[in-house]
């Protein structure tokens, strides 16, 4: 294959994930010719989705966030001018615990009165709850609210300590006492860190938005993580793929270039500026500025110089992330009730470790959803958290008994909602941190998440350029703010605030130059999202 010229392209983007996407359409939008290199056949990647037997499953992500008037996929859009894809608000999660089941409202009268009665014992127990889930409640008001105003984080320049005064409020102020504290610190406070019912229904909520429980979750991320229902999640219609193919769309209609099936298999830094890639099908090509959408323990490997100091400290705080256990089910839709909560939680055993299918996540596509399901059927995605080392160290043999295991104590897990599930199962698909390296392309098939303490997120979190390389940005789930599909928007709309030197995603004035001399307008007016909900 011919390499490509160095002047085709200002920007080149590795990996179609959201935060590459993300990047990519604002950049390209800005006037940035940018070259967009997915190593799948299709784009998403965490987020990503595929088929099977006339099922379209999500492969990893399956909620999103983000999308409400202030939120970060709603700024991405409003400045591109593209209507948001639609989506249904998730208006009930159901938390199945050994003994008893926590509804999730989005009502907040209910939740608050929800997550008092289910827990509290007696009535000075109750004021404590009330107390700390007020605090939850105004801690997370000012995260998502910052989160809004495009933090830049951790403190690398002089802009970056500008770009933060906009976060600076009353709220934030109340909120730093605690910047410090861990989610048991607190709850030791109000005397509620021995309630062994109420600490395991916030591990389990921890660990699936802050991938950490209670003893080592920053209070201030675990008050965002704890409060994502409230604030609302929604489902794309369709599933990911409407939401990730909103993105391609747009990118390639401003003149961006798509290129799938091209794993990047080198990023050599060059001595007079610049990078020289190349990939498995043979392009070879050279940019001015690279931002790679991949998880920071596959950069060893991949460019081609000496990152041992710089990357040193950034690798010690990402240490090993977790991997995932997924089960795509196909079934019948005669198995689930038509009134079930498309997303649930169920602990089956007090005490015991949350991995490899005590807690699991149910995730149904909706009953009439046909861009996911046959008609009749519905897709159910069921996670698991799981080390991973154990799944590379194990023998086929010792393999294949712990993939059914697994698959066996989630299967019980959804009986737990569904009992006669097993009934209605037309397709099973078991996906491990072995399927997830192959599928995704991430080291050791570490898709989980970072495991958030106090030393590796905000102030002290991993950067977009702590690689250490001029003009290079690492963008995704392992730099900050972490994981999630607006976390990682922010990071790539970081790396795109870098390059441009834009401080908001408002749109610009007319007549403002972008680099290649192209005169950049007022984005056109979006129009408001189709918003479904459901109960």
């Amino acid at each position: 294959m011919r390499p490509v010229a160095e002047s085709v392209f200002d920007v080149v983007v590795v990996g179609a994930g959201v935060a590459g996407l993300t990047a990519a359409v604002l950049l390209q939008h800005d006037g940035y010719r940018t070259l967009l290199l997915e190593a799948h056949d299709k784009a998403g990647g965490c987020a990503g989705y595929f088929f099977h037997k006339g099922y379209s499953f999500d492969a990893g992500a399956t909620v999103l966030m983000g999308l409400d008037p202030d939120g970060l996929h709603t700024q991405v859009f409003r400045r591109l001018g593209v209507a948001l894809p639609e989506s249904t608000l998730v208006e009930r999660v159901a938390v199945h615990l050994p003994d008893r089941t926590v509804h999730i409202d989005y009502d907040q009268t209910r939740w608050a009165e929800e997550r008092v009665a289910r827990f509290a014992r007696t009535p000075d127990e109750a004021d404590r709850l009330r107390a700390f889930w007020t605090l939850i409640d105004q801690t997370a008001d000012v995260m998502w609210a910052a989160t809004a105003k495009l933090p830049a984080l951790p403190l690398r320049h002089w802009r970056d300590v500008v770009a933060n005064l906009r976060l600076v409020s009353p709220g934030f102020v109340q909120v730093l006492p605690n910047l410090f504290s861990t989610v048991e610190g607190v709850l030791r406070r109000y005397r509620l860190a021995d309630h062994g019912p109420l600490r395991a229904f916030l591990d389990g909520l921890l660990l699936i938005t802050a991938q950490e429980t209670a003893a080592r979750a920053p209070f201030l991320n675990g008050a965002a993580g704890l409060d994502i229902y409230r604030h609302g999640i929604r489902r794309a219609r369709g599933g990911m793929k409407t939401f990730i193919k909103a993105h391609v769309e747009a990118f390639q209609a401003l003149g961006g270039v798509f290129k799938r099936r091209q794993r990047v298999t080198c990023i050599r830094p060059q001595p007079g500026g610049g990078y020289t890639l190349e990939t498995d099908r043979g392009l070879t090509l050279q940019t001015p500025r690279v931002v790679a959408n991949l998880p920071i323990w596959n950069l060893p490997s991949l460019v081609a110089a000496d990152l041992s100091r710089s990357l040193a400290r950034p690798l010690k705080k990402a240490g090993t992330g977790w991997g995932a256990f997924t089960l795509y089910l196909g079934v019948k839709s005669e198995v689930i009730p038509d009134d079930a909560p498309l997303n649930q939680q169920v602990l089956l055993q007090y005490g015991a470790s949350f991995e490899d299918g005590n807690s699991a996540f149910l995730s149904l596509s909706e009953a009439d959803d046909r861009a996911s399901a046959p008609p009749g059927r519905r897709t159910l995605n069921v996670s698991t958290h799981t080390e991973v080392d154990a799944w590379w160290e194990a023998t086929p043999e010792a393999y294949a008994a712990r993939r059914a295991a697994v698959v066996e104590r989630l299967l019980t897990a959804v009986e737990r909602v569904f009992p006669n599930v097993r009934d209605g199962i037309e397709c099973l698909l078991p996906g491990t941190p072995v399927t997830f390296a192959h599928y995704t392309g991430r080291a050791r098939g570490m898709v989980g998440g970072l495991r958030t303490n106090r030393w590796n997120s905000n102030l002290f979190g991993i950067g977009s350029r702590d690689v250490g390389l001029p003009n290079f940005w690492l963008v995704g789930d392992t730099v900050f703010p972490g994981q999630g599909t607006p976390a990682c928007a922010l990071s790539g709309i970081n790396a795109w605030r870098d390059i441009t030197g834009r401080w908001t995603l408002a749109a610009p004035p007319s007549g403002v130059v972008a680099p290649t001399g192209q005169v950049v307008g007022p984005a056109l007016r979006a129009t408001s999202p189709v918003v479904r909900s459901v109960r």
